[in-house]
């Protein structure tokens, strides 16, 4: 047990850490992102390193024996190492507005997930051992710290409001909701079933400062709204896949990789997820000063209670190929936002949620020891995504944003010079891609995603020799 809470303790002391970090640089940064102040800001995904450079193709039918995969819980189930993982990522952004001509530099970065995954049993060993009458059942652990949301945005506008010009409404939010999960994922010959279960929690804050910046109102009292909302609910996916061997491939001599598969397969894969009602509480504030009037504290409430009602979110893809060679998988995933309600109240900027993506995964020889750039994974992507933010234009329509781009990656095996044995991966992705709409602001960005994968052998064995 001792090899198990040190990681754990670990795993736990690096996600106090990173929460810490982002807290603490927060009122820093650099990112602007308008349509955060929307819902519950940008929505992160809960894709790994691997799944991200394949522009999430791999959502629901993506398995490793080195990686933990959040997405679909049931691919904890194919495990066979401890895995340790841990990603950043920076995004640079080219803001515009055709309407006004205006323009805009962001840039921002931000943990992306932490995670302790590891196999409890060792089903490869009872398949290949003819003494041992157990069933091959595969039952993989993991636990994990993922962003769910992230606020960050500082919009002003100008106004002329009764006559009274140069009034500056300026918008301003920050402010993260994260998950921790609890994940265990078993396989049994082709079939595959696994489960997260979470706490979801954090804090925003949306504030709206009016400002008079005409001299001549300089009696005028300025105004300040600000409202910082907490908390706490149940998090919770299931997922299945299923994987048929459409061809089979004669096994390298190999002691090592006798037991990897090298067959081509069609692997399926489904998932459905949501929070449970979440149990919220707010500080509300507003106050009004002047040039030369004190501030004057109109409202100061706090603790006040509420309820957020959380999406239902769903997803499947298709994959066909080799896990271990090259494998191209489709996903789709579907998040009804439509059903999210605010203290009981529905959104008009909340509409439901679509997207698709494509993803191909290359190992050119993964058997080759002799060639350090043939066992490298190769790593492409494409998506589409109807957002699920709808903003009304200047011209009095709605329009549902877009999000589309494409990514590349490759994984690196790190390994001793002249060993067999993996010691992990450095996962290298590069996203670039569009959001927003023509009819409101476009987001030209450019993403770069990092994750560091660490892989070890031997927990759950019981020794034969003491």
């Amino acid at each position: 047990m001792q090899q198990f809470w040190k990681p754990l303790s670990l795993l736990i002391l690096c996600g106090l850490w990173a929460l810490g970090t982002n807290t603490a640089t927060a009122q820093f940064s650099r990112g602007n992102s308008p349509y955060s102040q929307y819902g519950l800001g940008n929505l992160s995904n809960n894709n790994f390193g691997p799944n991200r450079a394949l522009g999430g193709g791999h959502n629901a039918i993506y398995r490793s024996y080195w990686d933990a995969h959040l997405s679909n819980p049931a691919s904890f189930g194919k495990l066979r190492y401890t895995a340790f993982q841990l990603g950043v990522d920076y995004q640079h952004s080219a803001l515009s507005e055709p309407r006004t001509g205006l323009s805009a530099q962001s840039d921002q970065g931000n943990f992306s997930y932490l995670s302790l995954a590891f196999p409890i049993t060792r089903s490869w060993e009872i398949v290949s051992d003819t003494l041992r009458r157990e069933l091959p059942i595969q039952w993989g652990m993991g636990f994990s710290l993922v962003p769910y949301s992230a606020v960050n945005y500082d919009v002003a506008i100008n106004r002329t409001v009764n006559g009274i010009p140069d009034i500056e409404y300026n918008y301003r939010g920050d402010g993260n909701k994260y998950r921790v999960n609890w994940s265990n994922g078993v396989t049994y010959k082709g079939f595959s079933a696994g489960a997260n279960l979470g706490l979801f929690f954090g804090k925003i804050s949306n504030g709206t400062y009016i400002d008079f910046q005409d001299s001549a109102y300089a009696y005028a009292y300025d105004e300040q709204f600000l409202t910082e909302e907490s908390g706490v609910g149940f998090a919770w996916d299931v997922g299945v896949q299923y994987e048929k061997v459409i061809k089979g491939t004669k096994r390298s001599g190999n002691s090592e990789l006798r037991s990897f598969s090298f067959d081509t397969k069609l692997i399926l894969g489904a998932y459905i997820g949501g929070v449970a009602p979440v149990t919220t509480t707010s500080d509300i504030y507003y106050t009004r000063s002047g040039l030369f009037r004190p501030v004057d504290s109109i409202l100061n409430t706090r603790d006040v209670a509420g309820t957020l009602e959380m999406p239902l979110k769903f997803g499947g893809g298709i994959g066909y190929g080799k896990e271990l060679g090259t494998l191209i998988g489709f996903s789709y995933e579907g998040e009804l936002w439509s059903q999210f309600r605010r203290n009981g109240q529905a959104s008009d900027n909340l509409m439901d949620a679509h997207r698709f993506a494509l993803g191909v995964q290359w190992i050119p020889d993964f058997a080759d020891f002799t060639s350090y750039f043939n066992r490298v994974r190769y790593r492409f992507g494409v998506h589409y995504n109807l957002d699920a933010r709808a903003i009304v234009a200047a011209d009095g329509n709605r329009y549902q944003l877009v999000d589309y781009g494409l990514s590349i990656g490759a994984g690196f095996p790190m390994r001793p010079p002249k060993s067999k044995s993996i010691l992990g991966f450095l996962n290298l992705g590069f996203e670039v891609g569009y959001m927003g709409h023509p009819e409101l602001i476009n987001d030209l960005y450019f993403r770069v995603n990092l994750g560091v994968s660490l892989n070890a052998d031997g927990w759950f064995r019981t020794a034969k020799f003491r």
